[in-house]
């Protein structure tokens, strides 16, 4: 039973904490149409390092889900510090907003 039970640790969904750690959400509203657009960033994985500021910085290029029939593209770009902390966050196609109320 013992053997089963690490098995089944090994292959079960990472922790939410641990997940939320290693990740920021963006929300955009399309200047368009309206819809606000969400986006993970994987703070491990997605920023590209400027080793002459020592900054990190990723783009992400969000598209709706077509509902409004708007097919347009928000480029998004972002700068982060040494410690992956946002710094900066720029749309272009759209809006930053606050994350939705659940």
């Amino acid at each position: 039973m013992n053997l089963i039970k690490r098995l089944g640790a090994v292959f079960a969904a990472p922790n939410q904490a641990q997940f939320d750690k290693r990740s920021h959400w963006v929300y955009v509203r399309c200047q368009r149409c309206g819809e606000i657009l969400a986006a993970r960033i994987d703070l491990s994985n997605d920023l590209s390092i400027d080793y002459d500021t020592h900054e990190y910085t990723a783009q992400k290029v969000l598209v709706g889900s077509g509902e409004n029939r708007c097919f347009q593209r928000i480029h998004v770009h972002m700068r982060f510090d040494k410690q992956k902390r946002l710094l900066d966050i720029d749309a272009d196609g759209g809006e930053v907003v606050d994350p939705p109320a659940d």
